[in-house]
This record gives structure tokens, C-alpha cells and sequence, in this order.
């Protein structure tokens, strides 16, 4: 039935909609699935995760973008949207360059960034969190328009959140770097992550020798990284050796602290706020119930609820009666 060899009488389908617990209307969507192994998906993870858990994760990710299409019809998104797709040819190669100029445009002040999540949604991007059912892929991203750029990260609960800051970074350098995949692109969306999280002229005066693990770990909390990610960096920035770099990953493997640092070290993990004050911008201005926008988006009320986290307040406005008509 899924490849269109059967055909599906109406009264099959209020059965399989029935038992699958989704209004016959949401088969009926139109919008393209984007499959993962496109080059539109990019994801981070560590390694192989089984093919049912991908199917599941590319599942919603596809509904994600179903709503966030519908849902930004009627607002100002695109007014605060700042992403640029770089060529890194016309920056030969330079990818730290482009980090640099990325914060220059998104007015990010010198030093840490306070908050990544708030600083791509400023800039007109969509963070969503949800458990991708696995530990082993930490986030993807993807950037299909009418869509604005769109970041998943995993929200399961082994994953940190210096690893969540890190890879939101990566994948931003995804987004603006790789339009077509290319062989160097995991590095150049980790050395862009690098410079975007820890750039080099504000990182340089804190690393110098010698360099140890306690003085990385006093440096996590104010840069927000991991102790590894700081070790990394010390290393790309001359301020350790190879040796010195080899001997520090020993000494923080042996301390068990490969996947999971020190608690006392944690920092709270950063929260979307955008696509819940989409949702209560529609629910304030525009006086829609919640069985409105489940309808609007081909879902019942609960798994609609169970998809998006909602907080109060609203940030973006209505913008038109003519806007309001296309979301409906």
C-alpha cells in the first residue's frame, strides 16, 4: 500500500486511521519526505544506529517540518531570518573566517556565548528538542525552504549538555557551509564549531601552558564546552603538543570521563523557546484552540501536545489577514 502497488478503499482507511490513531488527513498531506542519505539531512551521532530507530527519527523530523511550514505562514519569521549559505571556496578554505564573520552578523558579543539555542532562534532559526530513542546520534539539521533553518537535538537524558552546545554547532556549520555534501565536511563543521563556540583571539589568553586538566575544567563552566572540546582546542591553538595532548586524553579516559564528565562540572541545558511562542502567537492573537492547530498541522489534539512543548508568551507577531488565510 505504501509503494502504491495496493489501493486503499475508504473503508481501510478509517480503519488503519483508527488503529493508528491519526486523522485520515494526515495521509493525504502532500508534502515532500525527505529521506535520511539526501542532502538535505546532516546529523551527528557516534556511531551506527539501527535502521528502525532512523526511521522513526526521519518520521518526525519530516512531521516537524509539516508543522513549522504551516505554523510560520502568519507570522514575522523571515523578517529576523540571518542565515547566509557560504561559498568556503570564495573564503579559501577558511572555515574559522567564516565562524568569525557569522558572529560579527549575529552581533555575538567577544568571549562565550551565553546561550546558542536563543542566538540561532534570534537569527531566525528553529531548535526543537525530542528523544531520538538512542544516545548514539546527538542531532541533525536541515534547511528546506519555505521551512526556516531547522535544528533536532537529542533530548535523551545521557546527553550533555556541553555535548548539545557542541553539536548545535556543528550543525550550524552544516547549514551555512554544505549545501551539497562534500568528503571534509564533518571536519569543516567541527573546526567551524571550534571558532564559533571558542574563538581563537578571545580563547588564546586563557589556554596558556601549562595546560591540565583541573585548569580545563575550571574553563567549562565559562565557555560552556567540554573539558575535551578545551583540550581539543588547546591543541589546534599550539598551546600543547601532540604528546602533551595524547597524554591529557589518557589521563581524562582513565579518570572515566570520555562520554560523561564530572557532574559537579554540568550546566543546565539550553531550551527552545521559538516554535512555543509560534504556537501561543496563533492561540493569543488570532484566537485559535489548540484543535485548531491540530487540525491545521493533520494531527489529533493529544499527539500534537505530545510533538511540542508550550510555554507561555508570545514573541512574534501576526502579521496579516492575508497571511492568516494561507495558514489555514
Amino acid at each position: 500500500m505504501e509503494s502504491g502497488a495496493l489501493s486503499i478503499s475508504d473503508e481501510l482507511a478509517v480503519k488503519l486511521s483508527t488503529k493508528l490513531e491519526y486523522p485520515e488527513v494526515f495521509f493525504a498531506q502532500t508534502d515532500v519526505v525527505f529521506p535520511f542519505g539526501s542532502s538535505t539531512f546532516y546529523h551527528r551521532k557516534l556511531q551506527s544506529v539501527p535502521s528502525a530507530t532512523l526511521r522513526k527519527i526521519e518520521a518526525k523530523v519530516n512531521i516537524y517540518r509539516f508543522h513549522v511550514t504551516r505554523l510560520i505562514r502568519a507570522t514575522d519569521l523571515d523578517s529576523r531570518l540571518r542565515f547566509r549559505r557560504v561559498d568556503i571556496k570564495e573564503h579559501k578554505g577558511n572555515v574559522e573566517e567564516i565562524a568569525q564573520l557569522t558572529r560579527a552578523a549575529w552581533n555575538l558579543p567577544s568571549g562565550p556565548i551565553d546561550n546558542l539555542v536563543h542566538a540561532i532562534e534570534n537569527a531566525g532559526g528553529i531548535v526543537i528538542r525530542f528523544d531520538f530513542g538512542t544516545r548514539k546520534m546527538f542531532g541533525l539539521s536541515e534547511w528546506i525552504p519555505p521551512a526556516p533553518p531547522l535544528f533536532f537535538l537529542n533530548d535523551h537524558s545521557q546527553i550533555s549538555a556541553d555535548r548539545d552546545r557542541f553539536t548545535l554547532a556543528h550543525e550550524l556549520g552544516h547549514v551555512l557551509l554544505h549545501h551539497l555534501p562534500n568528503p571534509e565536511m564533518e571536519k569543516e563543521s567541527d573546526r567551524f564549531a571550534a571558532e564559533f563556540l571558542m574563538p581563537q583571539k578571545d580563547i588564546r589568553p586563557h589556554i596558556k601552558a601549562p595546560v591540565r586538566l583541573h585548569t580545563l575544567a575550571r574553563l567549562k563552566p565559562y565557555w560552556k564546552v567540554s573539558i575535551a572540546a578545551l583540550m581539543y582546542r588547546a591543541h589546534e591553538l599550539r598551546a600543547i603538543n601532540e604528546n602533551q595532548h595524547r597524554y591529557l586524553r589518557i589521563q581524562l579516559q582513565g579518570k572515566g570521563y570520555r562520554y560523561r564528565e564530572p557532574a559537579e562540572l554540568d550546566f543546565p541545558k539550553e531550551q527552545p523557546s521559538l516554535l512555543p511562542e509560534i504556537i501561543q502567537a496563533h492561540i493569543k492573537e488570532l484566537d485559535f484552540e489548540y484543535s485548531d492547530i491540530a487540525d491545521m498541522t493533520g494531527m489529533h489534539v493529544a499527539e500534537f501536545k505530545a510533538y511540542h512543548r508550550v510555554d507561555s508568551g508570545a514573541g512574534l507577531q501576526i502579521v496579516s489577514s492575508s497571511n492568516l488565510n494561507r495558514a489555514l
